[in-house]
This record gives structure tokens, sequence and C-alpha cells, in this order.
């Protein structure tokens, strides 16, 4: 499942984007905003939804990170051009297990669009295990090369992708905020002063609920963007 944000910027890689196609966590849970990436493709695509269990939007029952699983015996060894995974990473208890299996799925020069949180509020869908960050995704996927140009910050706002070179959005608090003027100066002196402010002004910023969307292509040998010590 995806969000219309996802959706608006894989718009932009949709010829980019070729068949066999497998979308990994396709359910659509109810109660949660779902948009399946299907809508970037034609309705005839070979196009693919696996998840752990059952239900609305999954065309098979697999679990890419089982200690079990034969990708030879399931004929899925370099089978797909794109791969789709968004909010699913931080679900997965062996993400180690788990990303090599999408490496030896993905065909050399296929694409992996992911969506992963980098600051979000807990979300259980059963479990919710992990936080990445641009260099954690070039670990996990060594073989797949992430160009910065092609990787976001998303918001909750939905026109705001902030280029991954600028980084997160912060809201910024402490001496920052007061600078905005006397008002907003005075404000948090009087709220300091009642004690209702519970010391978040005493904090240097606030992290906003923030994505992070990358889009790489699988090359044949090991490559990194973040990890690199050339990127900071």
């Amino acid at each position: 499942m995806a969000t219309k944000q996802f959706i608006k910027l894989g718009k932009q890689f949709k010829t980019t984007f070729k068949e066999p196609i497998l979308e990994i966590g396709s359910k659509i849970w109810p109660g949660y905003e779902n948009v399946s990436p299907r809508v970037l493709h034609d309705k005839n695509s070979d196009y693919i939804g696996i998840d752990v269990e059952s239900g609305e939007g999954v065309d098979h029952v697999i679990d890419l990170s089982s200690k079990t699983l034969n990708i030879d015996e399931i004929g899925w060894e370099k089978k797909f051009n794109t791969i789709h995974l968004h909010c699913i990473l931080e679900h997965v208890a062996d993400i180690f297990i788990f990303s090599k299996n999408i490496e030896k799925i993905l065909k050399v020069g296929g694409f992996l669009y992911l969506t992963v949180p980098f600051s979000w509020k807990i979300h259980r869908i059963p479990i919710d295990m992990w936080r990445f960050t641009p260099q954690s995704i070039d670990y996990l996927f060594p073989k797949i090369k992430f160009k910065k140009k092609d990787c976001f910050y998303s918001t909750r706002r939905m026109n705001e992708l902030i280029p991954v070179d600028q980084g997160p959005k912060e809201f910024h608090l402490g001496s920052k905020i007061k600078n905005h003027g006397v008002v907003i100066s005075t404000l948090i002196r009087i709220l300091r002063r009642l004690k209702l402010d519970k010391n978040i002004f005493s904090e240097r910023a606030l992290l906003l609920e923030t994505n992070l969307i990358m889009i790489g292509k699988k090359n044949n040998t090991n490559n990194s963007t973040f990890i690199s010590s050339n990127y900071f």
C-alpha cells in the first residue's frame, strides 16, 4: 500500500517502471490510508501483489523474510523489473534476510521504489520495528544504486517533497522561534513562567512526521551513494 504523495512522485517515473512488477505488502488494511501502486501501471500489466497474509489486493501469500524461503524453488530469481516497497520495511523483523531476497528477485537494471519512515509515530501492523536513514538503505541494498536526485523526504503535506540533500524538515524551537518577533518571544516567556510549555521550548527542534522516498536501480556490483564519505 502507499499514500497519494508516493503515487504522485511515482507518476514522474511511470515510463521507467517496466514489467514484470511486484508489490510487496499489497494488502489493503481497513482504517488506513490505502492507495495501491497498481494505479501507476496499465490494467493489463504483469503485476503481482504479495503479503504475509491473504486479503484484498493480495495475489500470493509469500514472506520474503522467511529463513526457509527458497527463491530458486518459486522461480523468482531475477524475475522483476520493478519492485514497489511502500511503508513495509519498518514492519519486518528480519530486514537483512528480507533485503537480500529483494535483491535476488530484482533484475539487473530493474528499479526498486521504496518508502520508509524516518520520523513517524508507532503504527503496529502487526509490529513496528525500525526507522531509516539514506545510509541504512544503502547498507541494506548494496547492489542497488540510489541517485540523490531521485530521493526525497516527504511530510504529511501533499506537495512537500524535500530533496534528500536538504535533510528532514524540523520545526525550530528554543531561541530560534523567539527570533520571530516580540509577540512570539513574550508568549514563550509567559508560557515558561506559568509552566505551561511542558519544557517544549527548551528543545532545539521538533521533527515533523517524515517519510523517506527512494528510487534505485540494481547494478552488478556493490555501490553506495550515502555511506560514501564523499556525500558528507
